[in-house]
C-alpha cells in the first residue's frame, strides 16, 4: 500500500510523512522485543535512526517478524514491564501490537486515500484497552479529569457496554449493566467508538457529549 508512497503526508499524524508511521512501528516492535527480553524492568531502548526509503519497509517488516516470532515463543505469564498499571507480563503486548497494527494501518490507508475496515471484535477490544487500560495510566502520571462523573460507552453492534467513573486525578472501568444511573451516554459501532477514542474521525455528538467523549480519548494530555 504504502511502498511507492512514503512521502506522502499523514492527516491522522499532521507532523508525519508515511515513512514516519513505518519507521514508528519498526520501533514499537523492537521495543516491545526488548521488553519481553528483558523480562523485569523497564529496558534501556533507543529508537532507530531514520533509513533510507529503500531500506525502510524491509526494516520494518523483519523488525515486525522478529517480535511475532518472540511473543509466539514466549510465556504468556513470563515477566515483561509495560507501561500500564496492568501486570507486567508477555501477556499485555500482543494485543498492544494488535492495536498499533490497526490504527497505524488506518492512518496510512487513509493517507493514501483507501479505507481501512476495523473488525467489530478488534475494535471492542481497543476500545476497552482505552477505557480500562489507558485511562488508568494516565490517571497514574497525572492526567486530570475537568468533568467528573460517571459515564456509559456502548458498542452498539457487539452489544458491549462500559461504565467509566471519573474523579478529579483518578478513573475507574467497569463493565456497565443497562439501566444504572449515569450522567451521559455515549453509543455507537465498535469501529466508530474506536476511530474517535484514538482520535482519528470524529463522531457527531451533542456538545456535552463531546465533551465527555474528549477526556475518554487516547492520548489526553496531563495535568
Amino acid at each position: 500500500m504504502a511502498e511507492n508512497r512514503l512521502d506522502d503526508s499523514v492527516p491522522a499524524c499532521p507532523a508525519w510523512r508515511i515513512r514516519d508511521v513505518v519507521h514508528h512501528l519498526g520501533n514499537v516492535a523492537s521495543f516491545i522485543h526488548a521488553c519481553v527480553e528483558q523480562g523485569a524492568g523497564e529496558p534501556e531502548f533507543t529508537d532507530a535512526e531514520m533509513l533510507p526509503d529503500d531500506r525502510l519497509l524491509p526494516w520494518a517488516a523483519k523488525e515486525w517478524d522478529r517480535v511475532l516470532d518472540r511473543l509466539a515463543a514466549a510465556d504468556p505469564l513470563a515477566a515483561a514491564w509495560n507501561w500500564s498499571t496492568q501486570p507486567h507480563a508477555v501477556s499485555f503486548w500482543p494485543r498492544c501490537l494488535t492495536h498499533e497494527a490497526f490504527v497505524h494501518g488506518w492512518d496510512v490507508a487513509d493517507a493514501v486515500g483507501q479505507s481501512l475496515t476495523i473488525p467489530a471484535d478488534v475494535a471492542a477490544d481497543g476500545v476497552d484497552e482505552i477505557l480500562a487500560v489507558h485511562l488508568a495510566a494516565g490517571a497514574r502520571d497525572g492526567r486530570l479529569f475537568t468533568r467528573t462523573g460517571r459515564i456509559e460507552v456502548h458498542s452498539t453492534d457487539t452489544g458491549d457496554r462500559w461504565l467509566v467513573e471519573l474523579a478529579a486525578a483518578a478513573v475507574h472501568t467497569r463493565a456497565a449493566t443497562p439501566g444504572e444511573p449515569r450522567h451521559a451516554q455515549i453509543a455507537a459501532t465498535a469501529e466508530e467508538l474506536y476511530l474517535d477514542l484514538w482520535g482519528r474521525t470524529r463522531l457527531n455528538l451533542e456538545p456535552h457529549q463531546r465533551h465527555w467523549a474528549d477526556q475518554l480519548a487516547a492520548g489526553a494530555p496531563t495535568s
